[in-house]
């Protein structure tokens, strides 16, 4: 099978991705009066993970936002150290900065383009709670004149000279090759919690961005960051997906196999008394979830899981805690089905919920590369080591924005490329795939599965020496052994075979990166380094392609607005 035809698309700005960052930096990229074309592996503004998100933004703005589940911050600077403090300094202090200071105008502006209870989304908006943000944008989107194209496949950027001037493709619904002149591109794509037996993310989130960047020439950052949700859920039968049982919640216990209430053995209590977590422990769940999962995580490593998890028992919280909104009933059906958590335990355990390392960018959102920017979860630096809740939702709308800006501005001071090379490389390189006979080593789902086990087994909540290297021996023998075999019958199993090279791909800089940071910090946890090590690594790692190979380098932390504290969050010993 080959591809059936040749397309050409001319746009100024052509994003990749719609989720929440793509979503917001159509509508700023179009508000500049430039043509935008937003495209994506998938249905426009519905498999992302903003739309599965939890719903919440964090933000200086008391009294407006709702605080039933995050702190909400009385100044700007309050926000910035908080996060600088939570992301253990690892973060891009300007980053931070400026995420902190636009948060509350973005926030304020979501109702001009129709998000209704962006206070409370996750009290207001049934399963999937994110789809409060993602529904009025994409009726934005259409209502701008931003122009779609759901099912493209990414394969490729095209880069001349250091500048960026379109993309090569595929169409999943019609088989054609196409390429895309651009002035501008705007990668959204998401992170790569797929790469991960063990996630709370969606399927698509495979990494395509990184491997984008990485190939296009860019540099990534920290890309051993890995952020992991504490209550996915782990019964038999169920889907894995994180509960959220509303106020009900964050009065459940986790148990280990003897039905002791071990959370308390890893993290100090404010009060004694069984009371919201929040009281319990002097932090809401979502500012302190990387020490809840490391904690699942040690006592199943230590022996005392249950079949491989933890039980939460949720069998003693009061009637009046389960009817505390509309929108958790609905989402414990969905997720329950029939289970009855209200009279037995339920098995959990962490799953990768969001990749806090990715493309280097500045506060304009701008990679290196002329005419190419990142925003959402696919740029890193503004997180750091951990990310406080609320703060992933708030990025994507703050860079989302200013990558649109940027994008369109670049684009209205910038002439469309006449003529591109047609990608004959990658194009070639994929109807072999296309030609391939079927054969058991080339399966793409197989190939993604056992990448997926790896990473969970050796790249997860808990690392050492011995089992990175191990995977990143087991992540270059299915390079040369599997890739080979690679096929692909059909456009969307081409998809898939795209997927499988990038999760390889970035599984390796997740690997080599963990491998590199010989310490523990923020939710990279590392049982061989279990200490922070300010003295030799108050370090960003950055990433990037040098004649073939990945070459990393360490740099040190600029301090522009605030000093280390000698303290961890986490819990961990501080070094140096």
């Amino acid at each position: 099978m080959r591809f059936r035809s040749e397309q050409k698309i001319h746009t100024d700005v052509c994003i990749v991705g719609t989720g929440g960052a793509g979503l917001r930096a159509a509508i700023e990229a179009r508000r500049h009066g430039v043509e935008v074309l937003l495209v994506d592996k998938v249905v426009i503004g519905t498999n992302n993970n903003t739309r599965y998100s939890g719903g919440g933004f964090k933000a200086a703005l008391p009294g407006i936002l709702s605080s039933a589940y995050t702190k909400i911050f009385d100044s700007p600077r309050e926000h910035f150290e908080a996060a600088l403090i939570h992301g253990e300094y690892l973060n891009d202090q300007e980053l931070v900065e400026t995420l902190c200071y636009d948060a509350p105008a973005r926030i304020l502006e979501l109702k001009d383009f129709g998000v209704e209870h962006f206070r409370d989304l996750y009290l207001k908006v049934p399963y999937p709670h994110g789809t409060g943000i993602v529904k009025p944008f994409v009726g934005t989107v259409k209502e701008m004149g931003v122009k779609t194209k759901p099912g493209f496949v990414v394969v490729e950027l095209i880069v001349q000279n250091g500048r960026v001037k379109g993309l090569w493709g595929f169409e999943i619904y019609n088989g054609n090759w196409t390429t895309v002149h651009a002035k501008s591109v705007v990668l959204a794509t998401g992170g790569a919690g797929e790469i991960f037996e063990r996630n709370d993310t969606t399927a698509n989130t495979t990494g395509d961005g990184y491997a984008l960047a990485y190939r296009a020439g860019a540099t990534l950052r920290d890309m051993e960051i890995v952020q992991f949700e504490p209550y996915v859920q782990a019964e038999p039968g169920l889907p894995m997906m994180d509960r959220h049982e509303c106020e009900a919640e964050f009065y459940g216990i986790l148990r280990n196999k003897d039905g002791e209430d071990f959370l308390k053995n890893y993290m100090p209590l404010s009060m004694e008394e069984l009371d919201a977590f929040h009281k319990q422990f002097g932090a809401h769940l979502t500012d302190i979830r990387e020490r809840v999962a490391r904690a699942m995580a040690l006592e199943v490593y230590s022996g005392r899981g249950d079949q491989g998890a933890i039980l939460f028992d949720l069998t003693h919280v009061p009637d009046e805690k389960w009817k505390a909104d509309l929108a958790s009933q609905y989402t414990r059906k969905a997720l329950l089905r029939g289970f009855d958590i209200r009279r037995k335990p339920m098995h959990v355990f962490p799953g990768a919920i969001c990749t806090l390392g990715g493309i280097r960018i500045n506060c304009s959102t701008e990679t290196g590369i002329k005419g190419l920017f990142a925003a959402g979860e696919v740029a890193g630096g503004v997180h750091g080591a951990a990310r406080l809740g609320g703060d992933a939702l708030v990025e994507t709308i703050v860079y989302g924005a200013r990558a649109g800006k940027a994008a369109a501005l670049h684009a209205l001071s910038s002439s469309l490329p006449t003529s591109l090379p047609e990608g004959k490389r990658a194009k070639t390189d994929l109807e072999v795939v296309l030609a391939n006979s079927p054969h058991d080593p080339g399966t793409p789902l197989k190939i993604k599965n056992r990448i997926k086990s790896i990473m969970w087994q050796k790249v997860g909540l808990l690392r050492d020496e011995k089992g990175l290297r191990q995977a990143l021996n087991e992540l270059q023998r299915i390079q040369k052994e599997l890739l080979p075999y690679l096929f692909a019958r059909t456009f969307r199993d081409l998809r898939e075979a795209v997927e499988v090279r990038n999760m390889l791909l970035v599984g390796e800089m997740v690997t080599r990166s963990a491998l590199m940071r010989e310490e523990s910090r923020g939710a990279h946890y590392r049982l061989d380094r279990s200490y922070r090590d300010d003295r030799n690594w108050l370090q960003n790692l950055f990433l990037s392609e040098k004649s073939g190979r990945m070459f990393l380098k360490k740099e040190p932390i600029k301090f522009l607005k605030m000093k280390p504290q000698k303290i961890s969050k986490f819990g961990l010993e501080v070094r140096g």
